[in-house]
């Protein structure tokens, strides 16, 4: 978790895209968290999660700053509206096969770029049985 100033065991991009993330998905009532950990391999992925008062955590994205998350995600629709401006909420795409929606960095230092994968069944899947997997090995 990390507050204002607090970010323990984040990359300094992670940091920094932190307040952008927990007001585009902040959910209202619960604590937002943003969270790093091992994904397989050398691959480390940060998480953001809602947590509700009796602690129930719930993932609500996975961070895009590897790069081997990055390369693998197709944007399958326009950037822009019918008005030409750019778009804030999520933006449909494609890991390999799977439909998932990501949220865009929309930086001013260069073209849109992937910020956050959004939670749906397939990832809470596979990290569930991630996380079971690390726990049978321990």
């Amino acid at each position: 978790m990390c507050g204002s100033v607090s970010a323990i065991g984040l990359e300094e991009h992670e940091r920094r895209l932190w307040p952008q993330l927990r007001e585009r998905l902040r959910e209202p009532g619960h604590m937002m968290a943003l969270m790093r950990g091992a994904l397989g391999g050398d691959v480390e992925v940060a998480a953001v999660v809602a947590v509700t008062p009796q602690g129930r955590v719930r993932p609500l994205a996975v961070l895009a700053t590897p790069q081997e998350i990055v390369q693998e995600i197709r944007l399958v629709d326009d950037l822009r509206d019918s008005d030409g401006a750019g778009q804030d909420g999520p933006r449909r795409a494609k890991i390999g096969d799977y439909d998932v929606e990501i949220l865009l960095d929309e930086g001013v230092d260069g073209p849109p770029r992937p910020l956050a994968i959004l939670a749906n069944p397939w990832i809470d899947q596979h990290l569930l049985l991630f996380a079971r997997t690390l726990w049978r090995r321990r």
